[in-house]
């Protein structure tokens, strides 16, 4: 009778820790999900005077946004001498021109290759923003 109770024992609890794992699991498993969706922002930070680097930057982020075509990634610029511009560039922790990418708790900061790329090797910057915007 004793062995019976232990053997009972032994497999409600067994049952109990493999229903609890399963659970645990789809929690990280739709965690991730909602990680996935999150929305990404891509954000270019101008001034009022612009020169040709500076709009190329803005057009070809803009485009390699657009060529992704996810629901979840949007692309903003905003000139930092007006006051929306202002209030976004102090949201995000900016103080002059700059094209970052923002995911969740995740800043990156691609300006230097934003304008290193831009007018002479467009497609490199295109590269650059969606391998940034896919390692979110």
């Amino acid at each position: 009778m004793k062995i019976t109770q232990v053997l009972c024992f032994v497999v409600l609890a067994g049952l109990a820790l493999s229903s609890n794992a399963r659970g645990s699991q789809e929690n990280k498993q739709s965690g991730n999900s909602q990680v996935r969706a999150e929305e990404v922002q891509v954000y270019y930070f101008h001034t009022s005077r612009r020169c040709a680097t500076c709009k190329a930057v803005e057009a070809v982020s803009k485009q390699a946004v657009k060529e992704m075509g996810k629901d979840n990634l949007s692309f903003a610029a905003y000139n930092i001498e007006k006051p929306e511009g202002e209030k976004q560039a102090k949201k995000v922790g900016v103080q002059g021109q700059a094209l970052l990418i923002v995911g969740g708790d995740k800043k990156m900061n691609i300006t230097r290759e934003g304008f290193m790329y831009a007018r002479s090797k467009p497609e490199k910057l295109k590269e650059v923003v969606q391998q940034k915007i896919n390692s979110l």
